[in-house]
């Protein structure tokens, strides 16, 4: 009897889970639906949550909702790197949308400080954004019912609603993760559904659908603007001022369903506590809506708002709410949870769900979500009244291509920036007209600016869902300094846009060879082109200076020279191919007129190293780390335009090493074997260089590659006792999220080629610590003795960090290990440490 009914049971939710659920299911019956607008199930010719969309299914369904209806527009705001389409549908009223470029107008002005506008006419802008991480299929597979809900209910509260109020749907925010994964889904999906967690439905392989093309977390990019689809975005953002952005994603299978507010103790103190106050009362209609359907779901637990890079923390800063979605995924149309047999269907309902609360809160809390808007900007120039910082003041002369790009980060914030015309001494450093900007906290983004400029050394938290600092000064390794007054400061009268400086061949045409210095950020990217066609190239491994049109030029280690004959090509076309080079990466050159300096080497000296083209191969799949390989892949092929093979790292045995004079590892490798280290370990011993970046130093100190040794982690405190509930802080107390710290860099080491401080900011997210090689100059990059700038850490770990290695280089034979502890290229966006990183693959082989 007992086998009879468990067999009957089973049976029962394998039908149960078998059957698909109509439309009905998911749509509210408190309104009626136009015939005429098709139904996401007519158009896909399947039922919602029978199988993953994929992304071109979803682009078609939401253009022909345009094209069904006179209340939404279509527009493109970006591409993803894989080139697909990024776009909104703009939903209002028909009435409204004949002057919607009046209305947006209106609601932009509204908010503006110094603007009185009546409340009564302004258009709430809300927006809907799903799907930021490709495999969290719940949410973009949602946004087709909105759509559909959007164009096709009629009554008085749909009507009410888009009478006043402009909805943006943004349906697929990561176009290329989340078809990734949808592919990944539907190809193992069964008619006979199974949802054993077993499934190889449920582990994508490496590097899965989470990331975008160069396998970036982009929810973490709102605030670094690296890739194309978050710049398109945050452009968006700024041009409509929505008051309100959800953000829908998912957790764990077994979770229920998460919405804001977070940990209370862990929001930011810039957000103001109004934003907090409207939270809340959003969340009840939350609730109210899962109530209704029977969900159930959590708040004020796991997440938080700290970190202003993600896309519901974004809008908190820039005076709109940001709400955070996070249902339990199930990665697959049907999986076993603990709490029950799920369907993706099941999650799709309630992220539509949640759509259709924020929209009716929006409708309730018009007047209270616009005055939120107003008061954020209005109270802006009393803050800055109210702060004895009244700008920053930034620029160097060494590397204006970076400099742009920091002014150019900027204006995306739209955050004014004024060129400097005078000379101003700051903190011991004199910045200079035409190379230097400043940057007034008077402006509407004050807190915007504060959070991008300032080191961060208090908390009233120890636990970060992400990082716990970010500032960008330390980020792009720009000097920069606080004024405490503007009375001496000459300035432009209108705020300026990035200028990108044009390179040219100082002295032109040369009959011995040309020079440029590797100060500019743009350096790796010429530097490889020259030697992409074939050119002879040198580097400079001592300090000379040249006498060029009346003029002394110093030139310190580094330094790349061009010979001009003996190469492949014409004197005549070195020279156009030079000019060529100049304009592209922004880097002036300069013609040699004599083979004889006046002070140093002279252009024949031993001292110039001949250089290598770098053929990099790095190991991908794997155990290998995709978010650190994305990012070294990201600086090489976009910042600049250096090929990587990327090659899985089971094929170690079949691939012809000598190929590559640099190979890249960024992970630990369980899969290979010792035959398959032996390999690597001749690679290297007769000559190339391997460059072991964070996790993958230890993988080579633990199989015997050079002789690096690590500190223990700090042990708990045995004195200090919490509560049972409270065990969780005492871990997080030694972890290090995100925080910054300074190194010491030797400047003649040919790793810190192109750095002309000492100085330099670099960003640790985790605790590993090498211990010293004490070996002499084979530790070029150290944390100093008091190593701490910004972003939570103990003391403890503090103590550990002093001193030890950041970057160390080993001899392994004729070759070279090259390790790097710590981040160099992290998200993207901390510039300052890249050349310090992509030194390796050129001057690697130079190193003695």
């Amino acid at each position: 009897m007992k086998r009879s009914v468990t067999t009957l049971l089973l049976l029962f939710v394998i039908i149960f889970s078998q059957a698909q659920e109509k439309l009905s299911y998911f749509l509210p019956d408190d309104v009626t639906y136009n015939p005429s607008i098709p139904t996401p199930e007519a158009f896909f010719g399947q039922e919602v949550g029978e199988w993953h969309l994929t992304h071109d299914q979803v682009l078609y369904y939401i253009k022909e909702i345009a094209k069904s209806t006179d209340r939404a527009i279509l527009y493109e705001y970006a591409r993803s790197w894989e080139n697909r389409p990024l776009v909104h549908l703009v939903f209002t009223s028909e009435k409204n949308q004949e002057k919607l470029d009046e209305l947006k107008q209106l609601h932009y002005d509204f908010s503006e400080p110094g603007k009185d506008i009546s409340i009564e006419n302004v258009p709430l802008v809300v927006s809907l954004t799903y799907g930021v991480h490709g495999n969290e299929s719940s949410a973009t597979n949602s946004s087709v019912l909105t759509a559909y809900y959007l164009a096709a209910a009629e009554g008085k509260k749909i009507d009410e609603l888009l009478e006043n109020t402009i909805v943006i749907v943004d349906p697929c925010l990561n176009p290329d993760g989340f078809t990734r994964h949808s592919t990944w889904a539907n190809m193992h999906q069964s008619y006979a559904t199974n949802g054993d967690n077993n499934s190889r439905q449920f582990d994508e392989v490496w590097p899965g659908g989470r990331t975008n093309h160069y396998w970036f977390d982009i929810n973490r990019d709102y605030l670094l603007l690296v890739h194309p689809e978050t710049k398109g975005r945050v452009e968006k953002f700024h041009e409509w001022k929505p008051n309100i952005v959800t953000d829908h994603h998912e957790m764990g299978a077994n979770s229920t369903f998460f919405f804001q507010p977070g940990v209370p103790t862990r929001n930011n103190p810039l957000t103001p506590e109004r934003n907090y106050e409207l939270t809340h009362e959003i969340a009840s209609y939350h609730a109210k809506f899962l109530d209704e359907i029977g969900s159930t779901y959590f708040s004020e637990e796991q997440y938080d708002d700290y970190y202003y890079g993600k896309g519901s923390s974004y809008p908190d800063v820039n005076a709109s709410i940001g709400i955070l979605f996070e249902q339990g995924g199930f990665r697959g149309r049907v999986r076993q949870t603990e709490n029950g047999v799920k369907k993706l269907a099941f999650g799709i309902k309630n992220q539509f769900t949640v759509s259709l609360s924020t929209l009716e809160a929006a409708m309730n809390m018009h007047d209270k979500l616009l005055t939120m808007q107003k008061e954020f900007y209005s109270t802006a120039f009393d803050i800055a009244d109210n702060t004895s910082t009244k700008a920053y003041v930034f620029g160097s002369e060494k590397d204006q291509v970076k400099t742009q790009m920091f002014v150019e980060f900027l204006n995306r914030h739209q955050i004014d920036v004024y060129e400097n015309t005078g000379e101003i001494t700051a903190d011991a450093t004199t910045f200079k007209a035409g190379t230097s900007f400043i940057v007034p906290l008077k402006q509407k983004q004050v807190r915007l600016i504060e959070s991008i400029f300032e080191d961060i050394t208090t908390f009233t938290d120890t636990t970060f869902y992400d990082v716990s600092t970010w500032s960008f000064p330390h980020a792009y390794d720009i000097t920069c300094a606080k004024l405490t007054s503007l009375k001496n400061t000459n300035t432009g009268d209108e705020p300026v846009k990035a200028d990108y400086p044009d390179g040219k061949v100082i002295g032109g045409k040369s009959g011995i060879g040309y020079l440029f210095r590797w100060d500019e950020f743009t350096a790796p990217k010429a530097l490889y082109k020259l030697q992409h066609t074939g050119l002879i190239t040198k580097v400079a491994t001592e300090k000379f200076s040249f006498e060029l049109n009346g003029t002394t030029e110093d030139f310190s280690f580094g330094t790349i020279f061009i010979p001009a004959s003996g190469q492949n090509i014409a004197p005549e076309s070195v020279f156009s191919l030079i000019e060529k080079t100049a304009k592209i990466s922004g880097i002036d050159f300069y013609a040699v007129t004599t083979g004889l300096s006046p002070n140093g080497i002279d252009m024949g000296s031993g001292s110039f190293a001949s250089l290598t083209k770098p053929n990099i191969l790095m190991f991908v799949g794997g155990s290998a780390n995709s978010a650190d390989a994305g990012s070294i892949w990201h600086m090489f092929d976009q910042r600049y335009q250096i090929p990587v093979t990327l090659s899985e790292s089971d094929r170690i045995g079949r691939i012809n090493l000598s190929q590559y004079n640099t190979i890249i590892l960024t992970g630990a490798f369980k899969e290979w074997n010792s035959t398959d280290i032996e390999k690597l370990k001749t690679w290297v011993k007769e000559g190339g260089t391997l460059v072991a970046y964070k996790s993958a130093t230890t993988w080579a100190a633990q199989n015997k590659f050079g002789s690096t040794t690590f500190k223990k982690p700090v042990s708990p405190d045995t004195t200090r006792y919490l509560t049972y509930a409270e065990r969780s802080k005492e871990r997080s107390l030694n972890y290090i999220s995100g925080a910054i710290f300074e190194t010491e860099i030797d400047n003649s080491h040919p790793l810190c080629y192109g750095y002309t401080d000492k100085k330099l900011a670099i960003f640790k997210s985790s605790i590993s610590v090498a211990n010293s090689l004490d070996k002499k100059y084979t530790e070029p990059v150290k944390f100093t003795s008091t190593p701490y700038l910004s972003g939570w850490v103990s003391e403890d770990n503090i103590d550990r960090l002093k001193n030890a290695p950041v970057v160390s280089v080993q001899s392994i034979g004729r070759g070279k290990l090259i390790s790097y502890h710590d981040n160099m290229t992290f998200r993207g966006t901390w510039l300052g440490t890249n050349k310090l990183f992509s030194n390796s693959v050129f001057f690697g082989s130079v190193i003695r």
